[in-house]
Protein backbone atom coordinates (compact mmCIF):
# COMPACT_ATOMS: atom_id res chain seq x y z
CA UNK A 1 0.00 0.00 0.00
CA UNK A 2 1.19 3.64 -1.03
CA UNK A 3 1.75 6.02 1.90
CA UNK A 4 -1.45 8.29 2.83
CA UNK A 5 -3.49 5.56 0.70
CA UNK A 6 -6.56 4.04 2.02
CA UNK A 7 -8.20 0.69 2.01
CA UNK A 8 -11.36 2.59 0.71
CA UNK A 9 -9.13 4.06 -1.94
CA UNK A 10 -8.13 1.18 -3.46
CA UNK A 11 -11.61 -1.00 -3.45
CA UNK A 12 -12.50 2.08 -5.61
CA UNK A 13 -9.75 1.92 -7.85
CA UNK A 14 -10.22 -1.43 -8.34
CA UNK A 15 -13.98 -1.21 -8.88
CA UNK A 16 -13.30 1.25 -11.62
CA UNK A 17 -11.02 -1.23 -13.27
CA UNK A 18 -13.61 -3.59 -13.51
CA UNK A 19 -16.00 -1.48 -14.92
CA UNK A 20 -12.99 -0.37 -17.49
CA UNK A 21 -12.35 -4.24 -18.46
CA UNK A 22 -16.01 -5.07 -18.40
CA UNK A 23 -16.45 -1.94 -20.80
CA UNK A 24 -13.72 -3.46 -23.01
CA UNK A 25 -14.45 -6.77 -22.96
CA UNK A 26 -17.75 -5.55 -24.51
CA UNK A 27 -16.78 -3.49 -27.04
CA UNK A 28 -13.72 -5.36 -28.55
CA UNK A 29 -13.79 -5.54 -32.28
CA UNK A 30 -12.69 -9.13 -31.10
CA UNK A 31 -14.26 -12.10 -30.30
CA UNK A 32 -13.57 -12.68 -26.83
CA UNK A 33 -15.39 -15.41 -24.40
CA UNK A 34 -14.67 -16.54 -20.73
CA UNK A 35 -14.57 -20.05 -19.66
CA UNK A 36 -13.98 -22.69 -16.93
CA UNK A 37 -11.26 -25.14 -16.57
CA UNK A 38 -14.26 -27.40 -18.14
CA UNK A 39 -14.39 -25.49 -21.23
CA UNK A 40 -17.31 -24.04 -20.45
CA UNK A 41 -18.61 -20.18 -21.75
CA UNK A 42 -19.53 -18.39 -18.52
CA UNK A 43 -19.12 -15.03 -20.88
CA UNK A 44 -18.98 -13.79 -24.32
CA UNK A 45 -18.46 -10.59 -25.87
CA UNK A 46 -20.80 -8.80 -28.28
CA UNK A 47 -18.23 -9.45 -30.99
CA UNK A 48 -17.34 -13.37 -30.86
CA UNK A 49 -21.71 -13.71 -30.86
CA UNK A 50 -21.98 -11.53 -33.71
CA UNK A 51 -19.05 -13.62 -35.74
CA UNK A 52 -21.01 -16.79 -34.53
CA UNK A 53 -24.79 -15.83 -34.84
CA UNK A 54 -25.33 -17.47 -31.73
CA UNK A 55 -26.78 -15.47 -28.49
CA UNK A 56 -24.39 -14.89 -25.52
CA UNK A 57 -27.54 -17.17 -23.81
CA UNK A 58 -27.38 -19.75 -26.85
CA UNK A 59 -23.35 -19.73 -26.65
CA UNK A 60 -23.30 -19.81 -22.54
CA UNK A 61 -25.37 -23.89 -23.30
CA UNK A 62 -22.63 -25.25 -25.37
CA UNK A 63 -19.39 -26.14 -24.91
CA UNK A 64 -16.21 -25.50 -26.35
CA UNK A 65 -15.57 -28.00 -28.82
CA UNK A 66 -19.22 -27.58 -30.34
CA UNK A 67 -18.43 -24.70 -32.23
CA UNK A 68 -15.93 -26.71 -34.51
CA UNK A 69 -15.94 -30.12 -36.59
CA UNK A 70 -14.47 -32.53 -35.33
CA UNK A 71 -11.23 -32.45 -36.51
CA UNK A 72 -10.69 -29.23 -35.51
CA UNK A 73 -12.10 -29.02 -31.80
CA UNK A 74 -9.84 -32.57 -31.09
CA UNK A 75 -6.85 -30.43 -31.76
CA UNK A 76 -7.87 -27.75 -29.80
CA UNK A 77 -9.00 -30.15 -27.01
CA UNK A 78 -5.82 -31.72 -26.74
CA UNK A 79 -4.16 -28.31 -26.32
CA UNK A 80 -7.38 -27.51 -23.82
CA UNK A 81 -6.00 -30.19 -21.70
CA UNK A 82 -2.72 -29.32 -21.65
CA UNK A 83 -3.67 -26.01 -20.38
CA UNK A 84 -5.64 -27.34 -17.52
CA UNK A 85 -2.72 -30.02 -16.59
CA UNK A 86 -1.08 -27.03 -15.88
CA UNK A 87 2.13 -28.03 -19.13
CA UNK A 88 0.97 -24.48 -20.60
CA UNK A 89 -0.89 -21.43 -19.78
CA UNK A 90 -1.54 -20.15 -23.10
CA UNK A 91 -1.71 -21.68 -26.97
CA UNK A 92 -2.83 -20.44 -30.50
CA UNK A 93 -4.81 -21.89 -33.07
CA UNK A 94 -5.96 -21.90 -36.41
CA UNK A 95 -8.92 -23.68 -36.32
CA UNK A 96 -12.84 -23.40 -37.93
CA UNK A 97 -15.80 -22.61 -36.88
CA UNK A 98 -19.56 -23.52 -37.00
CA UNK A 99 -21.54 -20.44 -37.31
CA UNK A 100 -25.30 -20.94 -36.33
CA UNK A 101 -26.53 -21.55 -39.58
CA UNK A 102 -23.57 -24.21 -40.29
CA UNK A 103 -21.70 -22.25 -42.70
CA UNK A 104 -18.59 -22.24 -41.56
CA UNK A 105 -15.91 -19.45 -40.61
CA UNK A 106 -11.68 -19.62 -40.09
CA UNK A 107 -10.66 -17.96 -36.87
CA UNK A 108 -7.68 -17.61 -34.87
CA UNK A 109 -7.75 -18.51 -31.45
CA UNK A 110 -5.63 -17.56 -28.28
CA UNK A 111 -5.83 -18.68 -25.27
CA UNK A 112 -4.70 -18.11 -21.88
CA UNK A 113 -4.84 -18.94 -18.34
CA UNK A 114 -5.98 -16.40 -15.63
CA UNK A 115 -4.79 -18.14 -12.69
CA UNK A 116 -4.73 -15.45 -9.96
CA UNK A 117 -8.23 -15.68 -9.00
CA UNK A 118 -9.90 -17.59 -6.37
CA UNK A 119 -11.01 -19.95 -9.53
CA UNK A 120 -8.93 -20.02 -12.49
CA UNK A 121 -10.70 -18.97 -15.65
CA UNK A 122 -9.88 -19.23 -19.39
CA UNK A 123 -9.93 -16.19 -21.90
CA UNK A 124 -10.16 -16.79 -25.08
CA UNK A 125 -9.79 -14.73 -28.29
CA UNK A 126 -11.06 -15.10 -31.74
CA UNK A 127 -10.27 -13.37 -34.68
CA UNK A 128 -11.90 -13.99 -37.74
CA UNK A 129 -9.42 -14.57 -40.23
CA UNK A 130 -11.85 -16.45 -42.61
CA UNK A 131 -10.92 -13.84 -46.05
CA UNK A 132 -7.37 -14.46 -45.21
CA UNK A 133 -7.81 -18.36 -45.95
CA UNK A 134 -9.68 -17.71 -49.06
CA UNK A 135 -7.05 -15.48 -50.27
CA UNK A 136 -3.85 -18.62 -49.23
CA UNK A 137 -6.28 -20.81 -50.87
CA UNK A 138 -6.53 -19.17 -54.09
CA UNK A 139 -2.82 -18.55 -53.75
CA UNK A 140 -2.05 -21.79 -53.19
CA UNK A 141 -4.70 -22.94 -55.93
CA UNK A 142 -2.85 -20.19 -58.38
CA UNK A 143 0.28 -21.75 -57.60
CA UNK A 144 -0.84 -25.27 -58.17
CA UNK A 145 -1.90 -24.38 -61.49
CA UNK A 146 0.48 -22.33 -62.47
CA UNK A 147 3.27 -25.33 -61.92
CA UNK A 148 0.90 -27.68 -64.56
CA UNK A 149 1.48 -25.31 -66.67
CA UNK A 150 5.05 -25.11 -66.52
CA UNK A 151 4.87 -28.77 -66.51
CA UNK A 152 3.40 -28.35 -69.78
CA UNK A 153 5.76 -26.25 -71.13
CA UNK A 154 8.24 -28.54 -70.47
CA UNK A 155 6.78 -31.57 -71.81
CA UNK A 156 6.30 -29.33 -74.96
CA UNK A 157 9.76 -28.84 -75.00
CA UNK A 158 11.01 -32.24 -74.43
CA UNK A 159 8.70 -33.29 -77.21
CA UNK A 160 10.11 -30.91 -79.89
CA UNK A 161 13.66 -31.62 -78.27
CA UNK A 162 12.75 -35.39 -79.55
CA UNK A 163 10.88 -34.50 -82.86
CA UNK A 164 14.44 -31.60 -83.96
CA UNK A 165 16.84 -34.69 -82.64
CA UNK A 166 15.09 -37.52 -84.85
CA UNK A 167 14.73 -34.57 -87.68
CA UNK A 168 18.85 -34.21 -87.91
CA UNK A 169 20.01 -37.90 -87.25
CA UNK A 170 17.07 -39.49 -89.75
CA UNK A 171 17.30 -36.59 -92.60
CA UNK A 172 20.16 -33.74 -92.19
CA UNK A 173 23.08 -36.25 -91.29
CA UNK A 174 21.83 -38.90 -93.78
CA UNK A 175 21.85 -36.19 -96.40
CA UNK A 176 25.09 -34.92 -95.20
CA UNK A 177 26.43 -37.88 -95.49
CA UNK A 178 25.05 -38.43 -98.72
CA UNK A 179 26.88 -35.11 -99.85
CA UNK A 180 30.27 -35.71 -98.24
CA UNK A 181 30.23 -39.16 -100.33
CA UNK A 182 29.66 -37.38 -103.23
CA UNK A 183 32.31 -34.99 -103.06
CA UNK A 184 34.80 -37.97 -101.89
CA UNK A 185 33.74 -39.46 -105.12
CA UNK A 186 34.15 -36.73 -107.47
CA UNK A 187 37.49 -35.68 -105.35
CA UNK A 188 38.59 -39.62 -105.61
CA UNK A 189 37.38 -39.60 -109.53
CA UNK A 190 40.03 -40.78 -112.43
CA UNK A 191 38.89 -37.17 -114.29
CA UNK A 192 39.62 -34.82 -111.85
CA UNK A 193 42.28 -32.69 -112.02
CA UNK A 194 45.03 -31.79 -109.53
CA UNK A 195 42.82 -28.16 -108.95
CA UNK A 196 39.79 -29.72 -108.45
CA UNK A 197 41.16 -31.97 -106.05
CA UNK A 198 42.05 -29.42 -103.81
CA UNK A 199 39.32 -27.17 -104.11
CA UNK A 200 37.40 -29.94 -102.80
CA UNK A 201 39.04 -31.51 -100.10
CA UNK A 202 38.38 -27.99 -97.52
CA UNK A 203 34.60 -28.59 -98.45
CA UNK A 204 35.00 -32.13 -97.36
CA UNK A 205 36.47 -31.40 -94.25
CA UNK A 206 33.72 -28.67 -93.50
CA UNK A 207 31.19 -30.80 -94.44
CA UNK A 208 32.43 -33.42 -91.85
CA UNK A 209 32.68 -30.41 -88.59
CA UNK A 210 29.09 -29.83 -90.24
CA UNK A 211 28.40 -33.37 -89.06
CA UNK A 212 29.99 -33.81 -86.02
CA UNK A 213 28.73 -30.31 -85.25
CA UNK A 214 24.79 -31.50 -85.75
CA UNK A 215 25.97 -35.09 -84.03
CA UNK A 216 26.35 -32.73 -81.29
CA UNK A 217 23.43 -30.74 -81.19
CA UNK A 218 21.39 -34.10 -81.45
CA UNK A 219 23.02 -35.61 -78.70
CA UNK A 220 22.29 -32.30 -76.73
CA UNK A 221 18.74 -32.73 -77.53
CA UNK A 222 17.75 -36.21 -77.33
CA UNK A 223 20.34 -38.24 -75.31
CA UNK A 224 20.35 -41.68 -76.55
CA UNK A 225 22.78 -42.90 -74.12
CA UNK A 226 20.82 -41.91 -70.90
CA UNK A 227 17.68 -44.10 -72.02
CA UNK A 228 20.60 -47.13 -73.15
CA UNK A 229 23.39 -46.67 -71.01
CA UNK A 230 21.67 -44.93 -67.80
CA UNK A 231 22.48 -41.66 -65.97
CA UNK A 232 26.57 -42.12 -64.74
CA UNK A 233 27.50 -43.17 -68.40
CA UNK A 234 25.36 -40.29 -69.66
CA UNK A 235 26.60 -37.91 -67.83
CA UNK A 236 30.09 -38.88 -68.27
CA UNK A 237 29.69 -38.68 -72.13
CA UNK A 238 27.99 -35.54 -72.20
CA UNK A 239 31.10 -34.09 -70.25
CA UNK A 240 33.95 -35.33 -72.35
CA UNK A 241 32.33 -34.57 -75.72
CA UNK A 242 31.72 -30.70 -74.23
CA UNK A 243 35.35 -30.56 -72.67
CA UNK A 244 36.04 -31.62 -76.30
CA UNK A 245 34.13 -29.59 -78.22
CA UNK A 246 34.41 -25.97 -75.96
CA UNK A 247 38.34 -26.45 -74.73
CA UNK A 248 37.39 -26.62 -71.39
CA UNK A 249 38.26 -29.11 -68.96
CA UNK A 250 35.46 -30.91 -67.76
CA UNK A 251 35.85 -33.34 -64.16
CA UNK A 252 33.16 -35.86 -63.73
CA UNK A 253 32.85 -38.00 -60.80
CA UNK A 254 30.24 -40.26 -58.78
CA UNK A 255 29.60 -42.51 -56.16
CA UNK A 256 27.08 -44.71 -54.71
CA UNK A 257 24.69 -43.67 -57.54
CA UNK A 258 21.67 -45.96 -57.25
CA UNK A 259 20.60 -48.05 -60.48
CA UNK A 260 16.74 -47.92 -59.44
CA UNK A 261 16.46 -44.12 -60.55
CA UNK A 262 13.09 -43.27 -62.48
CA UNK A 263 14.21 -41.93 -66.19
CA UNK A 264 11.99 -38.37 -64.72
CA UNK A 265 15.00 -38.05 -62.24
CA UNK A 266 17.91 -38.82 -64.66
CA UNK A 267 16.60 -36.70 -67.15
CA UNK A 268 16.20 -33.60 -64.68
CA UNK A 269 19.31 -34.20 -63.79
CA UNK A 270 20.91 -34.69 -67.04
CA UNK A 271 19.45 -31.34 -68.34
CA UNK A 272 20.62 -29.63 -65.71
CA UNK A 273 24.19 -30.51 -66.46
CA UNK A 274 23.78 -29.52 -70.07
CA UNK A 275 22.24 -26.16 -68.78
CA UNK A 276 24.82 -25.46 -66.44
CA UNK A 277 28.10 -26.34 -68.28
CA UNK A 278 26.39 -24.33 -71.77
CA UNK A 279 26.02 -21.11 -69.08
CA UNK A 280 29.71 -21.45 -68.11
CA UNK A 281 30.68 -22.18 -71.70
CA UNK A 282 28.53 -18.93 -72.95
CA UNK A 283 29.06 -16.60 -70.18
CA UNK A 284 31.72 -17.45 -67.03
CA UNK A 285 35.00 -17.47 -68.34
CA UNK A 286 35.66 -20.47 -66.87
CA UNK A 287 38.67 -23.12 -67.75
CA UNK A 288 37.23 -25.72 -65.32
CA UNK A 289 33.98 -27.49 -64.09
CA UNK A 290 34.24 -30.26 -61.73
CA UNK A 291 30.76 -32.10 -61.72
CA UNK A 292 30.05 -34.55 -58.90
CA UNK A 293 27.39 -37.23 -59.09
CA UNK A 294 26.66 -38.78 -55.94
CA UNK A 295 23.30 -40.22 -53.43
CA UNK A 296 22.48 -39.85 -49.69
CA UNK A 297 19.41 -41.77 -48.07
CA UNK A 298 16.36 -41.45 -50.28
CA UNK A 299 18.32 -38.28 -52.05
CA UNK A 300 20.24 -38.36 -55.50
CA UNK A 301 22.40 -35.14 -55.45
CA UNK A 302 24.53 -33.48 -58.23
CA UNK A 303 27.16 -30.98 -57.75
CA UNK A 304 28.50 -28.27 -60.82
CA UNK A 305 30.93 -25.51 -59.55
CA UNK A 306 33.33 -23.80 -61.59
CA UNK A 307 36.09 -21.24 -61.56
CA UNK A 308 34.65 -18.38 -63.54
CA UNK A 309 33.61 -14.69 -63.21
CA UNK A 310 30.32 -15.46 -61.39
CA UNK A 311 26.92 -13.84 -61.15
CA UNK A 312 24.43 -12.45 -59.08
CA UNK A 313 21.32 -15.67 -58.82
CA UNK A 314 18.68 -13.13 -58.07
CA UNK A 315 19.23 -10.56 -60.57
CA UNK A 316 19.79 -13.17 -62.56
CA UNK A 317 16.33 -14.83 -62.00
CA UNK A 318 14.74 -11.23 -62.28
CA UNK A 319 16.03 -10.64 -65.60
CA UNK A 320 14.25 -13.43 -66.42
CA UNK A 321 16.86 -16.30 -67.62
CA UNK A 322 14.68 -19.25 -69.07
CA UNK A 323 17.78 -21.31 -68.24
CA UNK A 324 17.85 -20.88 -64.54
CA UNK A 325 14.18 -20.72 -64.23
CA UNK A 326 13.77 -24.16 -66.49
CA UNK A 327 15.97 -25.71 -63.98
CA UNK A 328 14.23 -24.65 -61.02
CA UNK A 329 10.74 -25.74 -62.52
CA UNK A 330 12.22 -29.42 -63.59
CA UNK A 331 13.96 -29.57 -59.76
CA UNK A 332 10.38 -28.49 -58.22
CA UNK A 333 8.10 -30.82 -60.62
CA UNK A 334 10.22 -33.26 -58.51
CA UNK A 335 10.36 -31.82 -55.06
CA UNK A 336 13.55 -31.68 -55.41
CA UNK A 337 15.35 -28.20 -53.98
CA UNK A 338 17.84 -26.34 -55.93
CA UNK A 339 20.75 -23.79 -54.41
CA UNK A 340 23.21 -21.74 -56.55
CA UNK A 341 25.83 -20.02 -55.16
CA UNK A 342 28.24 -17.60 -56.85
CA UNK A 343 29.82 -14.41 -56.62
CA UNK A 344 31.62 -12.06 -59.11
CA UNK A 345 34.79 -13.10 -59.93
CA UNK A 346 35.04 -16.15 -57.18
CA UNK A 347 32.77 -18.60 -59.38
CA UNK A 348 29.74 -20.61 -59.28
CA UNK A 349 28.21 -23.74 -57.40
CA UNK A 350 25.03 -25.70 -58.38
CA UNK A 351 23.60 -27.94 -55.99
CA UNK A 352 20.98 -30.40 -56.60
CA UNK A 353 19.13 -32.52 -53.95
CA UNK A 354 15.71 -34.85 -55.56
CA UNK A 355 14.23 -37.28 -53.97
CA UNK A 356 14.61 -41.00 -55.09
CA UNK A 357 11.87 -42.24 -53.76
CA UNK A 358 8.93 -39.90 -54.28
CA UNK A 359 7.86 -39.83 -58.29
CA UNK A 360 6.23 -36.72 -59.52
CA UNK A 361 2.32 -36.50 -59.72
CA UNK A 362 0.66 -38.87 -62.12
CA UNK A 363 -0.57 -35.90 -64.32
CA UNK A 364 3.16 -34.33 -64.23
CA UNK A 365 4.96 -37.68 -65.42
CA UNK A 366 4.55 -36.77 -68.66
CA UNK A 367 5.90 -33.41 -68.48
CA UNK A 368 9.61 -34.95 -67.38
CA UNK A 369 9.86 -37.28 -70.41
Amino acid sequence: MLPNQRPNDIKVYEAALTDLFYDVFRASPIGIALEDMDGQPIFVNPALCAMLGFTEEEMRQKHCVDFSPPEDAAKDWTLFQQLRAGHIDHYHLDKRYFRKDRSLMWGRLSISLLNNRPSPVVIAMVEDITQIRLAQDELQQSEATLQKLSGRLIEAQEQERRHIAREIHDDISQKLALLANGLYQVARGSAASDELQHQLEPLLAHVSEIAQALHALSHRLHSSKLETLGLVPAMRGFCREFAAQHNIRVDFSSGDVPDELSRYVSLCLFRVLQESLSNAAKHSGAAHVDVRLGSEPGVVSLSIRDSGSGFNPASAMHAGGLGLIGMKERVGLLKGTIAITSKPNIGTEIHINIPIAHPPESDQLNALT
